[in-house]
């Protein structure tokens, strides 16, 4: 057994191709000698597993150890993500074992091989873009399954950076989640403007195509898996390309991934938990428990936001797996970011306490919250590595004698790790050959100089605090990292200026110091800013979202009497310049924007809120109050710079502003709202804001377009004498939307159906229709076929997004418009359906008034039973418009569907289509009668396909099964309309 520890006693428990190492009688302690405690996977550099001999030495590749271990341990849980839930409720949660990734990866494969193996065998290397999901998990295996490079490309990329990494990583094909649709084949636009060739495919999983049915499958025996060697690309990360303006490739062999880390006995009992994506950390971490038999927990990174709420239903969901027999989470791993959410979260506190080991990495941790979590019994480590070289030094020691959490020590292996002292008393960190790991050298030894700094403890020997990068770039508190050298030279051309330093380390965005040159020396402050902030905002609309500088974080410098410190090339330097004005920068995180509780009354407050927004936003669109702040441009980093603002407006002695105030409250009058009340020590009743909310939204959308369509437009006699119906359907990529399509298209007396469909490009609208269709095994879209016609549009546009050539055809040639699509999103605030969902409601309405024919087409609404499920006047729910706001449930999305259905009452009120609406309140749909396909990912059929694994069915005695086949309801919706013909009062 080579590469087994010659330590004695030891003992050697071979798993069929697997061999685990641990020495007897000492609980795997292996650093005992090493005067520190003992190693963890958790906690086990690259150069302790060497220095240890804790490596597989059977190692092949990552194909391979994935089968060892399936062969090894096949029960044995690997993975699990918590399953967010609709409700408050408690999220469920689904595990994978090494068997699963097994045989899943297996199955991937073959469905990716046999719908584009052609393609793929064109490109040695695929591109992914995919939320951290199990969906990401599985096409990942299943491409090095394939004997494929994996580029892991991170959402944020911009469509020109993607394409991009794919022609300098010679990738012809780019497989994308649906969410990504958008940028992806924007990606693909590019290459081809730019002579190259790239093929975005969607992944191939959906509603009724799930991960979950593909792995139910039988896997196909004429697959060939070629073999690779553990030196072959197994994946690439990549930069975030803001030091050199383009991202770069960043290459993990397989034996990196997987070969140079430990292998731990114990790793079973002890899971893990982590909130970094898969694209980025996360798949390190994976392999990190997998080698040592852990079960690691990922975050569910589809649709959710990472808060502490949602990390703590996690956390929830997998200690109810505990409960359950599996392994407890004792680990957990953040960023700084989510790791200071959960300290102010008193719950989320609590499990932290928990934990053996809480670790934080990618950015530094504000050390007043470090000192705190170790201060209340927190074993907090610093985690430090990088993709060149994986996992280099941690903060693991004796916990109980040692607080100094910021220090990382250098110990087993440390004979590769070396600092070199600088100018500025620090020291930059260099790999040195014979590292286990080393993606990138950039020295001709063969070392590698990571420019990462560190300072060395005063007492402790081989303990270093990172302190921050030699080549500029900043790392903000929430891991985002840019460098600041390209804004600082472009601001600095400004005549008024001589030097500009940007700062922003550990905090939650940028400001900078604007060093005037002398002809500015009797310039106010103020006016400085205001002639070099056009420039900024220029720059700050070109940059990543994350590196624009807000107005009111920068700062006018007198000028200087001694000059800054800078290198013999001429650069700043950066660690010098920022000790010497950090009072400076200080002052301007303390005092951001200079004004506070006494500058500004109650009714300047959303003045001032306003001028907030608009100077970290840049937008030229006027910000109104009542304007959604998402739909404006606000996402998580411009909302933690609001936060940031609202502070100052409160008094010191009020209680802390809630992480996600501005997502909570979404636009600036509420948020003013927020400001005023606690100033006055009142809370926000927000379901009476909500229902007042709801009653404007229905006046907002209730104004109808009554004009009579015009007499002179082109056709109009024809249209009359024609017979038959023209349908405009709405949602038919849906399961509803789909059978809707598939009845009408069959009907003799259906003559045309517009099928008004979102997509970045025509044609992608006319493949997700047609993929919908199939997908439920119904017949797809036929070419040639003039029945259905597919159109690209957006429905919160009055015109829907169609070119007005479109627009009037369609409403010249109208009988029926049936709208079915509407956001599903039970996590949406209810003004964040405003715009798109509940607008179209009264477009589509239009749309039907303004129909060619004798008179006006009729108009069918698809609602939810969720729109009155909270009525409480009586026992049963009557079929009738419902008044009350308070019938809706409290989710955003019931509040919509509320909406919709007064907007629909009030056109059959007041427009010419009285009598002409119907609305349908639809329940649980199920598979359709035909083929029982049902959507897996649903609540129902995900908890009936646990009888697989748990051989029960939870005892539900108080639960009706009420549910109505799909393919009956799209029946009884065209019956329904059909049955509208003016004489009533609608239906």
């Amino acid at each position: 057994a080579a590469g087994i520890p010659t330590w004695s006693p030891t003992v050697v428990l071979i798993c069929r191709s697997t061999a685990y190492v641990w020495q007897s009688g000492r609980d795997a302690q292996f650093s005992a000698d090493c005067g520190h405690m003992a190693a963890t996977y958790f906690t086990c550099t690259l150069g302790q597993a060497q220095s240890l001999g804790l490596t597989n030495s059977n190692f092949k590749n990552i194909n391979h150890f994935i089968d060892s271990q399936a062969e090894a341990i096949p029960s044995q849980h690997a993975v699990g993500f918590a399953i967010p839930s609709n409700s408050d409720s408690q999220w469920k949660s689904k595990t994978w074992t090494f068997s699963d990734l097994q045989t899943g990866s297996k199955k991937v494969a073959a469905v990716l091989q046999k719908m584009h193996g052609e393609l793929l065998t064109k490109s040695e290397t695929v591109a992914l873009i995919c939320p951290s999901t199990p969906e990401f998990l599985f096409t990942w295996l299943a491409l090095m399954r394939l004997g494929h490079t994996v580029l892991l490309i991170a959402p944020q990329c911009q469509p020109a950076a993607i394409a991009h990494l794919c022609k300098t990583c010679q990738t012809t094909v780019l497989f994308y989640d649906e969410t990504y649709a958008t940028q992806s084949q924007e990606a693909e636009a590019v290459a081809r403007d730019d002579g190259g060739e790239l093929h975005a495919i969607e992944l191939p999983y959906s509603k009724d195509h799930s991960l979950s049915d593909i792995m139910a499958q039988e896997i196909s025996n004429d697959i060939n898996f070629p073999d690779v060697k553990e030196t072959d690309v197994a994946y690439l990360h990549h930069t975030s390309g803001t030091s050199s303006g383009v991202p770069k490739p960043i290459p993990q062999t397989h034996r990196a991934g997987a070969g140079v880390l430990p292998c731990f006995p114990d790793g079973k009992q002890c899971a893990m938990f982590t909130t970094t994506p898969l694209y980025h950390g996360g798949v390190a971490d994976a392999f990190r428990a997998w080698t040592s038999g852990a079960l690691i927990w990922l975050f569910p990174g589809k649709g959710i936001p990472i808060t502490a709420a949602n990390v703590i239903k996690c956390l929830s969901a997998a200690k109810e797996s505990a409960e359950q027999g599996l392994p407890p989470v004792k680990y957990f791993a953040s960023v700084p970011y989510v790791l200071q959410m959960m300290e102010a979260d008193e719950q989320g506190f609590k499990y932290l306490q928990n934990m053996d080991i809480v670790g934080v990495g990618g950015a530094a941790l504000p050390a007043e919250v470090g000192d705190r979590m170790v201060g209340k019994g927190i074993n907090l480590i610093s985690r430090f590595g990088s993709a060149e070289c994986g996992f280099l030094m941690s903060s693991h020691r004796d916990y109980s004698k040692d607080k100094e959490w910021q220090y990382l020590r250098s110990n087993e292996g440390a004979e590769y790790l070396t600092f070199e002292k600088n100018e500025d008393g620090l020291a930059e960190l260099v790999i040195k050959p014979g590292w286990p790991h080393m993606a990138k050298k950039n020295r001709d030894d063969g070392s590698f100089a990571t420019a990462d700094l560190f300072a060395p403890h005063d007492n402790i020997a081989n303990a270093w605090r990172y302190h921050s990068r030699a080549d500029s770039q900043l790392t903000l508190i929430t891991g985002k990292k840019f460098d600041p050298a390209p804004l600082e030279g472009a601001i600095a051309t400004a005549d008024l200026l001589d030097d500009v330093l940007i700062f922003g380390n550990a905090q939650p965005f940028p400001g900078a110091l604007l060093f005037r040159s002398e002809t500015a020396r009797d310039i106010p402050g103020h006016d400085l800013v205001e002639k070099i902030w056009p420039a900024i905002e220029k720059l700050n609309s070109e940059s990543q979202d994350h590196a624009r500088i807000p107005k009111k974080m920068l700062v006018a410098m007198a000028v200087l009497d001694q000059p800054l410190e800078k290198s013999s090339k001429g650069t700043l330097q950066r660690s010098v310049v920022e000790a010497r004005f950090a009072q400076n920068i200080d002052e301007a995180y303390t005092n951001m924007g200079s004004f506070n509780v006494s500058d500004v009354p109650d009714e300047k407050v959303l003045d001032v809120i306003i001028e907030m927004i608009e100077s970290i936003v840049p937008k030229k669109a006027k910000l109104e109050d009542n304007t959604d702040l998402f739909s404006y441009g606000v996402d998580s980093v411009a909302g933690m710079q609001i936060r940031y603002g609202l502070r100052q407006l409160l008094p010191q002695s009020t209680k802390q502003l809630p992480l996600n105030v501005v997502e909570d409250c979404g636009t600036v009058k509420r948020l003013a709202e927020y400001v005023v009340k606690q100033r006055h020590g009142e809370e926000l009743v927000d379901d009476e804001d909500e229902h007042k909310l709801m009653l404007q939204l229905v006046d907002q959308y209730s104004n109808f377009d009554n004009r009579s369509p015009s007499s002179s437009t082109n056709g109009q006699g024809q249209c009359e004498n024609d017979k038959g119906d023209v349908i405009v359907l709405t949602g038919a990529t849906g399961a509803l939307g789909a059978h809707l399509l598939n009845s009408y298209r069959q009907l003799d007396s259906v003559k045309k159906v517009y099928c008004l469909v979102r997509g970045a490009e025509l044609q992608a609208s006319i493949e997700r229709v047609d993929r919908a269709l199939k997908q439920r095994g119904l017949d797809g879209l036929q070419s040639g076929d003039a029945k259905v016609e597919v159109l690209q549009t957006s429905l919160g546009d009055d015109h829907l997004g169609l070119s007005s050539g479109d627009y009037e055809r369609i409403a010249h040639e109208v009988t029926i418009v049936m709208h079915v699509a509407w956001s599903v999103n039970f996590r949406m605030r209810l003004r964040s359906f405003a715009k798109d969902n509940i607008a179209s409601v009264t477009n589509l309405i239009n749309l039907a008034l303004r129909s060619g024919r004798s008179e006006p087409a009729r108009f069918a609404y698809c609602s939810s039973v969720a729109s009155v499920m909270a009525y409480s006047k009586g026992t049963s729910i009557p079929e009738r418009i419902i008044d009350d706001p308070e019938a809706a449930s409290p989710l955003g999305y019931s509040r919509s569907k509320w909406v919709a259905e007064q907007i629909c009452s009030r056109a059959n009120e007041r427009s010419l289509l009285q009598g002409r609406i119907a609305i349908f309140r639809v329940g649980q749909l199920s598979g359709d009668t035909q083929h029982g396909i049902w959507n897996s990912s649903e609540a129902w059929p995900m908890m009936l396909s646990s009888v697989k694994v748990s051989r029960a069915l939870p005892n539900l005695d108080k639960e009706t099964l009420d549910w109505l086949p799909v393919d009956l309801a799209a029946t009884a919706l065209m019956q329904g309309i059909a049955s509208v013909d003016g004489s009533g009062d609608g239906a």
